[in-house]
């Protein structure tokens, strides 16, 4: 290697799949690279330390324009990336979406020569398309050492996929899972986790990110009729070159299931808030910016976001774990509560690896959403176990201890394990609580056309996103990092969730997780109890910590 050229570390994912090399991806193909930088304030970034044990009234959340000042790069890493565009014949470009990173536009020849790597096409097993990728060390010149923290577009291997429940599902050729007199329409979970009466979402918006399908809005608007429910107000925000798709065919289950899915419970629990839909590219690339689309998107002040894809960790690059990860902590300085699926393969969210977490979910600064089953008699008397639907499908609420993100602050008191895949102490458990994620006891769900009872954790993390805008609602500010709190508060003698204490995540009760009272490994803290939750915060609101 050039003695004036360094390593970029981290460009490759952690578990390298098997795949085949096709041919050399053309040298004139036009193509855009995104390169994310050093932040010049990184050391305040972390919001572990500066926003979770502030009171929600004295928190001082970030404007867009605010959030861009105090965390892009400096003036001179900028004036860096320029010099090596002009070397290597790139344009260059900027956009006030852009947080701490910059985009680059040329040839594949240019790229190969500016990166010092040969782009070759290459197809997997499990993905039918094929995408773009290389073998070698990226490397740039010395003087972008410390300065470049990720390169993104030169690989465009798919960077997650839709949950278990209908991606499994689908992949058997198992048809989606009738309705039963046990499925409910999704707003009855309202009422069954006690959700704030007052408030319905008035005033604020839910961002919903996805990264393949789509939804036809006609379709859309009959579904909330046929239930006797208003049309919710759905705003579509597309990133290039992702779109609002709907290729899926009736009787099915596909990407399109996954979108309706998500924005019907979010629509159905919050009918008064604005629900904003960002469609990405499933690529490493593509998840970053939809991320800083919805986090630092101008027109809509989202209150919550609720993320259903995922992959487990070692499946992203390191580069990619730790860039996504700085924006949520940006998500927690705008107030913006991250809601993430914990995954719906139980422990081994990596196919073959048991003791395997999903990311995004493994993140200590978003809420990991699990899975429970929810079963309430005539009487009224309810039953909430671990969701486990592995005999039948091979499913069950993700969960675990990560291998890459060491355990927060607000984890040292509720005796995470060591990871089993790994022996290491001090990983981030998942998840953090949970909602009910059964088809057996499923929500009410239309999608082309196809009425389903459908489940997993995807459906968690969307009801949660919902409650977070009817929380904030009353509260008349935004919550933003939620997670420490919850911590906090089930610390005390007020139980603001429904403690999950029977079940378990493995495909036996001896190969896994099993509930315990506190927190475990598969529901987290348990599911909500809205009322109580608003109760304790509202108690807390002004109170100095």
């Amino acid at each position: 290697m050039d003695k004036h050229r360094v390593i970029l570390v981290g460009t490759h994912t952690l578990f390298r799949p098997q795949r085949d090399r096709i041919a050399p991806v053309r040298s004139d193909k036009e193509i855009t690279v995104t390169v994310t930088l050093r932040g010049k304030d990184d050391s305040n970034l972390s919001p572990l330390h500066s926003l979770a044990r502030v009171a929600i009234e004295q928190r001082r959340h970030l404007t867009v324009d605010q959030t861009i000042r105090a965390f892009s790069h400096d003036a001179k890493d900028d004036v860096a990336i320029r010099r090596f565009a002009r070397e290597y014949h790139l344009h260059c470009s900027t956009s006030v979406s852009d947080a701490s990173s910059m985009q680059l536009r040329g040839s594949v020849g240019q790229f190969n020569r500016a990166f010092g790597v040969s782009l070759f096409h290459y197809r997997e097993s499990k993905n039918y398309a094929k995408y773009h990728a290389f073998e070698e060390e990226v490397t740039l010149p010395a003087y972008l050492e410390q300065v470049v923290t990720g390169v993104f577009g030169l690989d465009t291997h798919p960077a997650g996929r839709r949950p278990g429940l209908s991606h499994r599902m689908s992949a058997l050729g198992i048809p989606p899972p009738p309705v039963t007199t046990k499925t409910r329409k999704p707003a009855e979970f309202a009422l069954l986790y006690n959700f704030p009466s007052a408030a319905i979402g008035r005033g604020q918006s839910i961002g919903l990110l996805e990264f393949g399908g789509g939804f036809r809005p006609r379709e859309l608007n009959s579904y909330f009729a046929s239930i006797g429910a208003g049309t919710p107000k759905v705003l579509v925000k597309e990133v290039p070159p992702a779109a609002n798709q709907p290729r899926g065919k009736r009787g099915t289950l596909n990407p399109d299931t996954e979108v309706y899915l998500d924005i019907e419970v979010a629509a159905s629990l919050a009918p008064k808030a604005t629900v904003v839909v960002y469609f990405g590219e499933n690529t490493e690339q593509g998840w970053l910016r939809t991320l800083q689309a919805a986090i630092l998107d101008k027109s809509r002040d989202l209150s919550a976001i609720s993320i259903s894809w995922g992959q487990a960790e070692q499946e992203w690059s390191p580069q990619a774990l730790v860039e996504i990860d700085r924006l949520f902590q940006l998500a927690a300085h705008r107030g913006i509560t991250i809601c993430c699926s914990s995954g719906d393969n139980g422990i081994s969210e990596l196919n073959g690896h048991p003791f395997t977490v999903a990311f995004p979910a493994s993140s200590p600064h978003v809420l990991a959403c699990g899975g429970t089953r929810l079963e309430v008699n005539r009487s009224g008397v309810r039953a909430e176990t671990v969701w486990n639907q592995w005999r039948q499908f091979k499913l069950a609420s993700g969960g675990g201890v990560s291998n890459v993100f060491p355990l927060p602050p607000y984890q040292k008191t509720v005796k995470v394990p060591s990871s089993r895949s790994n022996k290491r102490d001090g990983g981030r458990g998942v998840p953090d609580v949970a909602a009910n994620a059964s088809s057996d006891t499923g929500y009410l769900i239309e999608a082309d056309n196809t009425r389903m009872s459908m489940g997993g954790t995807s459906a968690a993390a969307p009801l949660w996103a919902a409650l977070i805008a009817r929380l904030n609602e009353v509260l008349e500010t935004k919550i933003g990092f939620l997670t420490p709190l919850l911590y906090e508060m089930n610390g005390t003698a007020v139980k603001a969730v429904w403690d999950i204490v029977n079940g378990f995540n493995g495909p036996t009760r001896t190969r896994g997780y099993r509930a315990r009272r506190g927190w475990d490994a598969c529901t987290g803290l348990g599911s909500p109890d809205g009322e109580k939750i608003l109760n304790w915060l509202m108690s807390q609101k002004k109170k100095k910590r």
